[in-house]
């Protein structure tokens, strides 16, 4: 029985290397059976049984600041007439300004929703929601404003591929990553509407090789390989890449996100104002335990946190801790994972003429003008 367990160590310990260099190098089977010293046979076997086939989706993890787009967070309420139409008016808000993605508090039923505006365009993108608040769209409205957002690479070696389940002691937490606590926001690159449609389909799905992105695409594949290789990767538009660790499959059949029900405790963790050493201080307690999933930074701090529930009441006295000297200013929303819906980069709003992010404001608030008439005539049902 001892040998079994330790052959079946040995196999997962295999796994969780293959999933650290999978953060760093995506879905690159010949880079990484190279960097592990393996046959690429093994590793694209390892891969497929215990990534692709458990479900798990592995996506493009993008670095925003180089791209000019700083992290705004919106914690709003939707009026009365709207609450039956939060999925169409967020869909349509990430076509026309820069929403990236959204989530409901299962208890006071508020949305959390991110926002990726470019750094120039911020105080108009800001101006736009408060303006739809005054026409009724929001009951309420809270905007909070961040210099750096990153996806947290999975910390493997507490997972165990086989099991599904994840070995930690909140009595020992790990000693935490004192350079993510002290890392600045990355400045802006150059970079163009290629750039920016391949970083899109790897959003999507990291799987597909860069052969099926230029078909999928209709641009040729030298022009999309050197895209790629000397834009993308060489000015660091990605933060490596996510593996969706905390419930989300991915189908890629019927080309949609699937969410597992009740696997995990959704937490999202606000605090305003914070100072540097406040902010170095929530990140090195957060970045202790592998149970963080986002994180935003800046004149306030923000995380997402999925605890498995089988360790909620041990993971919510950790956060109460690690937030006791900042309590007044912190806020902790339980949300709805099954209810969330993430989107890709604002591709479409850039515009490739002027080479710039663009935000029409009054032709935008004229659009949602329209929209609200719709729902209130029930038109939009």
């Amino acid at each position: 029985m001892a040998v079994v367990e330790t052959e079946a160590g040995d196999v997962n310990s295999r796994t969780v290397q293959l999933v650290k260099l999978l953060t760093e190098v995506g879905p690159d089977i010949p880079e990484i059976s190279r960097r592990l010293g393996q046959f690429k046979e093994s590793v694209r076997y390892r891969y497929k049984e215990k990534v692709v086939n458990k479900g798990f989706a592995v996506q493009a993890a993008v670095n925003h600041e180089r791209l000019g787009l700083k992290r705004m967070i919106l914690v709003l309420e939707l009026s009365e007439p709207y609450k039956d139409y939060a999925q169409a008016i967020f869909a349509a808000m990430s076509e026309l300004c820069y929403v990236v993605s959204f989530a409901r508090a299962l208890v006071g039923g508020e949305y959390v929703v991110h926002v990726s505006a470019p750094e120039a365009q911020t105080e108009s993108i800001r101006e736009f929601f408060f303006a739809l608040k005054d026409k009724g769209l929001f009951a309420e409205l809270d905007v909070l404003d961040f210099e750096s957002f990153r996806n947290v690479p999975m910390k493997a070696e507490y997972f165990d591929f086989d099991s599904g389940r994840w070995d930690f002691d909140w009595q020992t937490p790990g000693p935490g990553d004192f350079r993510e606590a002290r890392t600045l926001p990355s400045g802006r690159c150059k970079f163009d509407n290629v750039d920016l449609l391949i970083i899109k389909e790897l959003q999507m799905d990291a799987n597909k090789s860069l052969k099926e992105i230029a078909k999928a695409l209709g641009i040729n594949y030298k022009k999309l390989a050197w895209h790629h290789a000397t834009h993308v990767c060489a000015r660091g538009m990605l933060r490596g890449f996510r593996v969706n660790w905390m419930g989300t499959a991915y189908d890629y059949a019927m080309d949609r996100a699937m969410h597992k029900k009740h696997s995990y405790f959704a937490v999202n963790l606000f605090v305003k104002t914070t100072s540097e050493y406040e902010t170095m201080s929530l990140r090195e307690r957060m970045n202790r335990i592998p149970f963080l999933w986002g994180e935003a930074a800046g004149p306030n701090y923000f995380a997402d946190v999925f605890l498995p529930t089988d360790m909620v009441v041990e993971g919510l006295e950790y956060l109460g801790n690690s937030t006791e000297t900042v309590r007044d200013r912190m806020k902790m929303v339980v949300m709805d994972a099954t209810d969330a819906v993430a989107f890709t980069i604002p591709y479409a709003l850039y515009d490739s003429q002027r080479k710039d992010w663009t935000f029409a404001k009054e032709e935008t608030l004229s659009r949602f003008d329209k929209l609200i008439v719709q729902v209130k005539t029930g038109e939009g049902r």
